[in-house]
């Protein structure tokens, strides 16, 4: 009888860490998990986080897997029991609103994923449920108006860099700019129509000096006793 159950024991150990359909339960110091797997596997993208399980612990690494990859609901508990982290996997990629709590089971983030990227709403509560930061993700990267209760910030961000808005303007201002603008494009076009001028000018004199030196010598003699010539019969 007692090999029986032992052999009983060893099966449901087995299945419960080898088919995807059935319900894993592993621990660690601080939590104990309960999740899904799946071993079908799409192409792994450099840029997304993967989560998989193998040899009883769960593991995480970018553009990379190396076991069976999490899928369907995830929950994280404390080792009280209190739910910690909750969720949802496709293909080691999270997915849709995933939550997290304190131990006093205080709701501490809410964050929305999709296709393993943050995307949307975030909000993140203190240990009294007060809000104390909430912003937006967009493809895993803040964008649009952070604020932030404790430092009493409100920062604007653009694909996960500071952006800073220029002021709006009024109808004056947008006239005098609009006129500093229009002053400017004629200084430059005139700049232009000047540089302009100039090359034209070089253009020329260079030909002439081509010209000129192009000439040959009886060419330059015929010249010279020419002139001659001409201020020698004036003397006369």
């Amino acid at each position: 009888m007692k090999k029986i159950f032992t052999i009983v024991f060893i099966n449901i150990f087995l299945i419960s860490f080898t088919d995807p359909y059935t319900i894993k339960r592993v621990s660690d110091k601080e939590y104990r998990y309960e999740f899904y797997t799946t071993d079908k596997v799409s192409s792994i993208k450099n840029t997304k986080k993967y989560y998989w399980f193998k040899g009883g612990l769960i593991h995480s690494s970018q553009g990379g897997v190396a076991g069976q990859l999490l899928n369907d609901d995830f929950k994280k508990f404390y080792h009280s029991n209190q739910l910690a982290e909750q969720g949802k996997f496709k293909k080691g990629l999270k997915v849709g609103l995933w939550k997290t709590w304190f131990q006093n089971g205080t709701l501490e983030t809410t964050q929305k994923f999709s296709n393993g990227l943050s995307s949307g709403d975030f909000q993140k509560f203190d240990g009294n449920g007060n809000i104390i930061e909430k912003g937006k993700f967009k493809k895993g990267k803040k964008h649009g108006q952070w604020v932030n209760y404790i430092s009493k910030d409100t920062i604007q961000f653009k694909n996960g860099e500071i952006f800073i808005p220029k002021p709006k303007l009024t109808k004056e201002e947008k006239a005098l700019a609009k006129e500093a603008k229009f002053k400017e494009k004629e200084a430059l076009k005139l700049q232009k129509e000047k540089e302009k001028e100039l090359k034209k000018a070089e253009k020329e004199k260079s030909q002439n000096q081509k010209g000129k030196s192009k000439e040959s010598p009886k060419e330059k003699n015929k010249k010279e006793n020419f002139f001659t010539r001409l201020f020698s019969k004036k003397e006369k």
